[in-house]
């Protein structure tokens, strides 16, 4: 099969690598139709992710078909439209059992080598992680899931609610998707911070009450002053770059809650006084669990959000180191690019 490999850092290229194979009667065989690059998979083909290492097949967010079925499948079907929640615990430990199964500590993540990710053209899975595509979303749609999902998570596990305040700290896809979900939720005062006016804007389209150019204006002071000094009751940390993680702890409010989502390619310091002084709540959020999926894909489906903002592009996966150029250097006003098989 077709596979875009990403051999070392900076270099990805399409290749012909083995089918991958059913091996137990769980699993599911699914043709990949779209997928999304993500910035995990930037991180991976700039060496730096924790686990996504060259040489590696990546990708984790896509829509495909079922082509084939185990033994013990029952609830999946060939020629189903589905995606995939890209994780799987092991199943046995304390927090498997507890239902906590995305963070635990033996978890397999779709797009490593352990686990051939969607940049290839096939992929097998375990029935329990897919999740069927409703009829009115495209397949193209179906690829959002995942990175909505992420914001959904976070944006529940911090108990946003109605008449809520909200600072989102980066938007990207995932700071977009939880400016999403955050708005879904009830959040009724949406701050959105970035350096790009495009992602900015796409923002404002989708929701936000203030978009904030970090270039020509300061957030701190723009988000202190609409909200009378007092601050945010959630701040979502979208982007890690360690002068927003500073900032996140001078806009909460005092007993709010701050919640990182990013990955940190350095090792961020932490003032902890803001912590101790504020009584914060500083709160992690990994990932997702099914219910996040399916709240996702519910809002997809009953139009809660305009996906037609998010995809920017769709790129034949043949061109897959425009595609990836693109993203990783800013080339185009792009939220997410999708690759095509």
């Amino acid at each position: 099969m077709r596979a875009a490999v990403i051999d070392k850092p900076y270099s990805i290229e399409l290749q012909e690598v083995s089918l991958p194979v059913i091996k137990h009667p769980n699993e599911v065989k699914i043709q990949v139709v779209v997928t999304g690059i993500c910035g995990s998979e930037i991180h991976a083909y700039h060496g730096t992710h924790p686990f996504r290492v060259p040489p590696v097949i990546s990708g984790h967010e896509f829509a495909g078909v079922v082509v084939e079925t185990g033994s013990e499948v029952k609830g999946v079907s060939i020629g189903d439209r589905v995606t995939v929640e890209p994780h799987y615990g092991c199943g046995v430990c304390k927090t498997c059992q507890a239902g906590n199964y995305h963070i635990c500590k033996e978890k397999r993540v779709l797009g490593t080598q352990e686990w051939i990710g969607s940049f290839g053209e096939y992929i097998v899975v375990p029935e329990n992680t897919i999740v069927k595509l409703p009829d009115n979303v495209s397949y193209e749609q179906g690829a959002l899931i995942e990175p909505l999902a992420v914001g959904v998570h976070a944006v529940r596990q911090a108990g946003v609610g109605h008449n809520d305040k909200v600072a989102i700290l980066g938007a990207g896809p995932i700071g977009l998707g939880l400016m999403v979900a955050a708005k879904n939720a009830g959040a009724t005062k949406i701050f959105i911070t970035d350096a790009l006016d495009y992602n900015l804007e796409i923002a404002k389209r989708l929701g936000a009450t203030s978009a904030i150019n970090t270039n020509y204006e300061d957030s701190v002071e723009r988000i202190l002053e609409e909200t009378d000094g007092e601050g945010v009751d959630t701040v979502f940390i979208a982007v890690g770059i360690q002068s927003v993680l500073n900032d996140s702890f001078k806009i909460i409010k005092r007993g709010g809650k701050v919640s990182e989502v990013a990955l940190f390619g350095k090792k961020p310091e932490i003032d902890i006084s803001y912590i101790q002084n504020k009584e914060i709540e500083l709160i992690g959020s990994n990932m997702y669990v099914r219910e996040d999926f399916e709240i996702a894909a519910a809002a997809i489906a009953a139009n809660l959000v305009d996906t037609s903002l998010l995809i920017t592009k769709v790129i034949p996966i043949e061109d897959i180191q425009n595609a990836m150029n693109i993203v990783d250097q800013k080339l185009e006003n792009a939220v997410k690019v999708l690759l095509k098989f």
